[in-house]
């Protein structure tokens, strides 16, 4: 598939017209990795918005502790196939929010986060529609991390009982 056919799937990009697709295909390249790969890290800086199109990534978090060697990281969600993630691409300060794992050999489409920012800038009913889309997918994830974290006090505070 290109590209192009590739983007069309997705829920963030649904409201696209062709033209508008095409542009962000022009910036996006196929990339592959292997199961263990970590594709970026939580506060490093946000290069890329990725599509997933097979394979499974584990979305992670440092919970910090007041004391650092008890520190963890902690699954917040679990991406799968057709789904949209590294979305801090497109929100300052441009910064990742959680390291992204893969759990099995991946294949993404990423799209260049720079030249999205310029694309949905000098198109502002592309912004509108894509980060309209996108939000779902914050809104999405801020759910889930809360849940996570929940657990994760809640098992915590009855281990100190």
């Amino acid at each position: 598939m290109t590209a192009k056919q590739i983007l069309r799937e997705y829920h963030i990009f649904e409201p696209l017209g062709d033209a508008e697709l095409d542009n962000i295909a022009n910036i996006s390249r196929t990339k592959e990795y292997e199961a263990g790969a970590t594709i970026f890290t939580e506060k490093s800086s946000a290069d890329e918005l990725f599509v997933l199109e097979s394979g499974k990534i584990a979305l992670q978090m440092q919970l910090p502790f007041s004391q650092p060697q008890l520190s963890k990281k902690v699954t917040v969600d679990i991406v799968t196939p057709r789904e949209v993630f590294g979305w801090s691409v497109l929100v300052s300060p441009y910064r990742y929010t959680l390291t992204a794992v893969c759990l099995e050999p991946t294949k993404v489409l990423a799209t260049d986060g720079i030249k999205l920012r310029a694309l949905i800038q000098n198109n502002h009913r592309m912004g509108y529609e894509v980060l309209s889309q996108l939000i779902k997918v914050v809104a999405s994830r801020l759910d889930e991390t809360c849940q996570v974290l929940i657990s994760e006090r809640s098992q915590s505070f009855q281990g100190q009982s």
